[in-house]
């Protein structure tokens, strides 16, 4: 239990700093989808939540084992754990649908010098405000985020109440934010240590930069994100300069490793998926991106198959073009079936696993996240039970899979703090934010 400092007060009185002071939450008459190793699910339980922390899965019929300071009656909805992106560039909001209908390429290249125009430490903080609010309203708790201006990215993220991993990060040129590769890495070692270092990719960095980079990682015991084989033209451009592949060329600078979170991984042989099992590298599958960018298709079951842990992301929202991870699980769980000809192919279960548990692992907070357990950190999402496209459930994890939609978010909380409360948010200004993003997206516009 969580000690809190004399000035802090409960219900508006002071406490002795002697005291242990917990508030319990009690969400009561919940279909309880825990995502455990089992995929239980618990109709009418209760799930009891003591500050930050899960203390009591309990089935129907069973109380708490103390008395709860707020119980809020689930009226049998779906209760599960917080979505997880575990690749994204949230602060690029303010370029939503500002470079539709291309390829990869053609999408950076539009990209790149709009961002370089506009970007600046309130440019990010402004954007990634804005996601915050998307991402928790559509009950997402937590992301790993890949943009520039990263601290302004965690600082906003401590206020918002929203679980997020990112780091430096590296890129060949100066970048939008116009930093050269030399000084950013003089910043990353000013200013250590990191639990992540990013990388954007192995076409945009040479093989020195990258040796560089790993070795940062490496010597930091961070972990390494980075975009890898996102496309045939990537794979061919990088190999056609090298005469590697860029899951070749990674491995070649001990970047294949436990740790490390290739983003995309859509264009790999079998051996490369062979030797990311090895190595105990993760994926992370972006499926609504992939399609869009006309990238193709990630090779989840084969991934799956060999023991890859693989993590749901929607990428940032200029690519994909929103935050939804529903849809985002949707997507994945009907393009690799009308792809392969197969409705067996990943069921609901092991999509919805790729969005809590199988984003946890990839991004080593697996021991606290993910799945409604005792013990673990109290990241949770509460359902509409009165949606219509909830109504009937034959089986809930099918239905938060095929059926339910961020529209059917009612509640979240981080760390037991709730952070959306009857579909709003709690943390976050919403309408100064948007107001603020508007102005970025006139900016852009010029």
């Amino acid at each position: 239990m969580k000690k809190r400092q004399p000035t802090d007060t409960l219900c508006g009185f002071a406490h002795n700093a002697s005291e242990v002071l917990v508030t319990r939450t009690a969400i009561t008459n919940a279909t309880i989808v825990t995502v455990d190793a089992h995929d239980t699910v618990i109709h009418g339980g209760t799930i009891v939540i003591a500050d930050d922390t899960i203390v009591e899965v309990l089935p129907a019929g069973v109380g708490p084992a103390t008395s709860c300071d707020h119980t809020i009656d689930a009226g049998g909805g779906i209760v599960m754990p917080g979505l997880i992106n575990a690749h994204t560039h949230l602060a690029m909001t303010a370029f939503r649908g500002f470079a539709d209908d291309v390829n990869l390429q053609a999408f950076l290249d539009k990209l790149f010098p709009a961002e370089a125009k506009i970007m600046s430490d309130r440019h990010v903080r402004v954007g990634v405000r804005a996601a915050f609010a998307e991402a928790m309203l559509s009950g997402c708790t937590a992301a790993l985020d890949m943009y520039w201006y990263p601290d302004a990215s965690l600082d906003e993220a401590e206020k918002a109440g929203f679980r997020l991993q990112t780091g430096p990060i590296f890129i060949g040129s100066n970048g939008p934010d116009n930093v050269p590769f030399e000084q950013r890495l003089t910043n990353a070692n000013a200013s250590t240590p990191h639990s992540w270092i990013l990388a954007h990719g192995t076409y945009t960095m040479d093989p020195t930069q990258l040796a560089a980079v790993g070795e940062l990682a490496t010597s930091e015991g961070a972990r390494f994100h980075i975009h890898a084989s996102e496309n045939a033209g990537e794979v061919a451009d990088v190999q056609g300069r090298y005469g590697r592949t860029p899951v070749e060329l990674l491995d070649d600078h001990g970047l294949l490793r436990d740790g490390t979170v290739l983003a995309h991984a859509v264009v790999l042989t079998d051996a490369e998926i062979a030797r990311l099992a090895e190595t105990n590298t993760a994926v992370t599958h972006c499926p609504s991106s992939n399609m869009k960018l006309a990238s193709g298709f990630c090779r989840v079951p084969e991934l799956l198959s060999a023991g890859v842990t693989v993590g749901l992301g929607t990428d940032g929202p200029s690519s994909s073009n929103d935050l939804d991870m529903f849809t985002a699980m949707r997507v994945a769980a009907l393009i690799h079936k009308g792809n392969r000809l197969d409705p067996t192919v990943l069921p609901a279960s092991s999509i919805l696993r790729m969005a809590t548990m199988g984003s946890a692992a990839a991004l080593g907070i697996d021991q606290l996240v993910g799945s409604l357990e005792v013990g673990k950190n109290a990241d949770l999402v509460r359902l509409d039970p009165s949606s219509p496209s909830l109504t009937p459930i034959y089986d809930p994890i099918s239905a938060v899979v095929y059926a339910a939609s961020r529209a059917d978010v009612v509640d979240v909380w981080i760390n037991g703090q709730a952070v959306v409360r009857n579909r709003t948010c709690t943390t976050i200004d919403l309408n100064s934010v948007l107001s603020d993003l508007r102005d970025e997206g006139r900016a852009i516009a010029k």
